[in-house]
């Protein structure tokens, strides 16, 4: 009885055994007429042979590569078929006709020595039997299969070689063992057709038994839901349940959250070290090509360079006690970005253009500070990875929201992939209930939007 817990999947394994086992018969036997005409032209005996077949016999190379092709359609047919719940009726009535087609034209290159292939057919249509209806369409189309094959071998009945002429080529022991075999071979196809058979209609009438079960669950629930003791200790211990789960995700939380921390530290480090750096570098590049040619512009550039070194001290010291910039403590939020676009202008020798339409005048503290990280983070990747000259930031209030628009002129990318940065920045807009949608098209373009704070949303500059 193990054999048959799963019906579904043990029909459908059967299934695949039955295909396997026809694909074998049609290879051992275009492959033993193949090897049995070369045989036949080195001995020096075709004439004899010719004279005994009704007609010339298909080239020994071409039956064999032409059963295999023909198989392998007719598997992969199967395949498709197997899956008709999923596919409309017309391609399904289309895989059916072109495997009805292929097991005729199998039967032909084979010579009639074998029908078994048709059973793979009947197989198929088994599978997906639903109903009477679908009954009643397998029974015409098993009806059809018959009739058609019937009438194409009795047209190709004096067209083809018989196998027994193959065999005949042999001595009396050889031919002892051929048909008899071939007979075994078509006898072992019907068995594994019959077992397939079998694992069907368990299938259905283990689905019929669990349809009869479900509705048993059913009733039996109704009558439950009934008894007003049941409903209250139900609801006791659907209480118990719940508040247990609470416990176990109050835990999660705090976890998350201390995950989550962790995750902001390492995301303030990285911009401010990551703009920071990236400002120095570029300004270093260009003081290499300046030294000589003009030492007193490097002198000056080295200078500002300075100046960027101590403010990123500067924030890494207050990331590190409060993750906050520096400027923001100082400054308003706007003007701390302009002062961001400046000093990174100078330093990493990219045009910055920083425009502001209907900016707030007030934010969050939570607020300003990612904001402020979004267009740092904006500027370096746009002179890091873009090796943009220009970029230009436009934020825009809207009343109820912020959208901020970072364009650069670099070289972006054709396929754009998260990194660290835009990984964090995600993580930043998500905890303000923010969107971000990034593209490539002639440079690298950055779109945010961010939901005010509605207490300070009509208070603009």
């Amino acid at each position: 009885m193990a054999f048959f817990r799963n019906f579904r999947i043990h029909a459908h394994g059967v299934h695949v055994l039955l295909t396997l086992y026809n694909g074998i018969i049609v290879f051992l036997l275009a492959f033993f007429m193949g090897i049995t005409q070369k045989k036949i032209n080195l001995s020096m005996s075709a004439g004899s042979f010719l004279q005994q077949v009704p007609v010339l016999p298909v080239p020994a190379d071409e039956r064999l590569a032409y059963a295999l092709a023909a198989f392998g359609v007719l598997a992969g047919c199967g395949y498709i078929y197997s899956n008709a719940g999923r596919l409309p009726w017309p391609l399904r009535y289309a895989v059916f006709v072109l495997e009805m087609s292929l097991c005729i034209f199998l039967m032909h290159i084979l010579n009639l020595a074998y029908d078994g292939v048709v059973l793979l057919l009947i197989a198929d249509l088994m599978y997906c039997y639903q109903g009477r209806h679908q009954m009643i369409v397998m029974l015409l189309a098993m009806a059809v299969v018959y009739f058609v094959i019937s009438y194409n071998v009795s047209l190709w009945q004096m067209k083809v070689v018989p196998f027994e002429v193959y065999a005949g080529y042999y001595n009396h022991e050889v031919q002892s063992m051929l048909l008899p075999l071939k007979n075994l071979l078509t006898y072992g196809n019907i068995t594994i057709f019959v077992i397939y058979m079998v694992v069907l209609i368990q299938d259905k009438r283990r689905e019929n038994e669990e349809i009869a079960g479900l509705n048993r669950q059913l009733l039996s629930a109704n009558n439950k839901l009934n008894e007003s003791n049941l409903q209250l200790n139900i609801s006791n211990a659907k209480l118990n349940a719940a508040n247990k789960k609470l416990k176990e995700y109050a835990m999660t939380i705090a976890s998350l959250t201390e995950i989550k921390e962790r995750n902001r530290l390492a995301r303030e480090i990285h911009d401010t070290l990551g703009h920071a750096l990236t400002g120095i570098v570029a300004g270093l590049d260009a003081c290499m090509v300046t030294l000589e040619i003009a030492p007193k512009e490097t002198r000056e550039q080295l200078g500002l360079l300075r100046e960027t070194a101590q403010h990123g001290m500067v924030d890494v010291r207050r990331s590190m006690h409060m993750l906050r910039p520096d400027d923001l403590e100082k400054l308003s939020l706007q003007e701390a970005l302009e002062k961001l676009a400046r000093d990174f202008s100078r330093t990493a020798g990219v045009q910055v253009e920083i425009k502001f339409d209907k900016f707030p005048a007030q934010f969050r503290e939570d607020e300003a500070d990612v904001i402020y990280r979004i267009v740092q983070e904006g500027m370096t990747n746009a002179s890091r990875h873009g090796h943009a000259s220009r970029v230009g930031i436009s934020l825009v209030g809207n009343g109820s929201s912020l959208e901020i628009v970072i364009a650069d002129n670099g070289i972006g990318c054709q396929k754009v992939k998260k990194g660290f940065g835009l990984h964090h920045m995600q993580e930043r807009l998500e905890l303000l209930g923010g969107t971000l949608r990034f593209w490539s098209e002639k440079g690298f373009v950055l779109e945010i939007c961010i939901p005010l704070n509605r207490e300070w949303k009509q208070s603009e500059v």
